[in-house]
């Protein structure tokens, strides 16, 4: 999981799209806009100096349109509801209906499209 927060935080000073992907990517981006508009509402002078040197946009601190932008679906989010307990199974009628992918926790790390995988070689972190 901390490989897919650096992958995405790689993707962000670079000529690359930040696009999740794969479900684990997914999962970090909802939980690093969910962070981002929770530091905005709690600790708006940390965030205001934060970013204080980059240009301004209409669209700063939009989260929910962030969110739009950012991800094609919000299927991992099923995940936490307790009413669709077993979407992941891709055996299920609502995962097979809707055409869910990687949402077992043994898949959320696999490739949604494998020409797009990154590489191998980048290795994890290390303290």
């Amino acid at each position: 999981m901390a490989r897919a927060f650096d992958d995405l935080a790689a993707d962000l000073p670079s000529e690359a799209d930040v696009e999740p992907r794969s479900t684990g990517e997914e999962m970090a981006l909802h939980l690093g806009i969910a962070r981002a508009a929770e530091l905005t509402r709690n600790r708006p002078r940390f965030v205001r100096e934060a970013v204080e040197d980059l240009p301004e946009d209409a669209r700063d601190f939009d989260w929910s349109a962030a969110s739009d932008l950012l991800f094609q679906d919000h299927d991992v989010l099923m995940l936490f509801d307790d009413s669709l307990d077993g979407i992941e199974d891709g055996g299920s009628v609502v995962n097979q209906a809707m055409g869910m992918v990687n949402l077992a926790p043994l898949d959320w790390f696999t490739p949604f499209d494998p020409e797009q995988a990154r590489a191998d070689e980048r290795g994890f972190r290390h303290p």
